[in-house]
């Protein structure tokens, strides 16, 4: 029975291996996007490339911008699954993912360190605005015809493998299992939390951007200024003169 067990803890591995890791891994994502050079990419080469995902947005990146910037525990959240995030104790502005922007969290410059968590803050490597922030992970927006963004996230290395890196003398002992849990739960909770954050922020940019035509659609037309009547009884009067010469 023990082994009938280990053959299918293999099968099931193989299978995530082969099948289930490489499609999460490229969620959304061309295979052109996945293995694509971006911007910052010659900066961490020596991290293995984890996962390249991506949406379009129906919207120019200059509006799809501010919603990055201000996400963050304690800001605006980070638009996913708030109930996987409440588990880890996040908190948020408006006490969810933000649905609207946040002037007071939109200042970033590089170097400010990002709360991923009340105890996990990365800091700002790259930082292009309106096309690419790096902070943890990567988040590039390429400019698209007819004013959509395309959203690109990219993740190289796992956080529990550069939490060991981090630690001293410790940290060697537990990279191992640090590299187990980021390749197979890590892995699939990645997947789940930020496939909801590329959703989540379509869902909010397009919104905000759909009241912004809106608004701009029922403005009232310019009325043309209107010419006092002693103007039309002048303007005539030069059309009469004007005939009257060329007879």
């Amino acid at each position: 029975m023990k082994g009938l067990w280990n053959w299918a803890l293999m099968g099931a591995l193989l299978t995530y291996a082969l099948e289930i890791r490489p499609r999460i891994a490229q969620w959304g994502a061309t295979d052109e996007e996945f293995g694509k050079r971006l911007p910052g990419d010659e900066r961490f080469a020596g991290q293995r490339l984890v996962s390249t995902r991506a949406i379009t947005i129906d919207a120019p990146p200059s509006e799809v911008w501010p919603w990055l910037v201000q996400m963050g525990h304690g800001r605006a959240g980070f638009y996913s699954h708030d109930w996987v995030e409440r588990l880890l104790v996040m908190s948020y502005a408006e006490g969810h993912s933000a649905e609207h922007l946040h002037p007071e969290f939109q200042t970033l410059t590089t170097g400010d360190r990002v709360p991923y968590h009340k105890f996990a803050r990365w800091p700002v490597e790259v930082l292009d605005p309106p096309r690419t922030l790096i902070a943890g992970e990567w988040i590039v927006l390429e400019e698209m015809s007819g004013g959509r963004t395309r959203v690109l996230a990219r993740t190289r290395g796992g956080w529990f493998e550069r939490l060991a890196h981090a630690t001293p003398v410790v940290g060697v002992l537990f990279y191992p299992f640090a590299a187990l849990i980021d390749r197979v739960p890590g892995e699939l909770l990645h997947h789940y939390m930020e496939s909801g954050m590329l959703k989540g922020l379509k869902t909010r940019v397009e919104t905000a951007h759909r009241k912004v035509l809106a608004t701009d659609g029922n403005r009232p037309a310019v009325p043309e200024p209107e010419i006092p009547r002693a103007a039309h009884r002048q303007e005539d009067y030069k059309q009469r003169k004007h005939r009257r010469e060329e007879v």
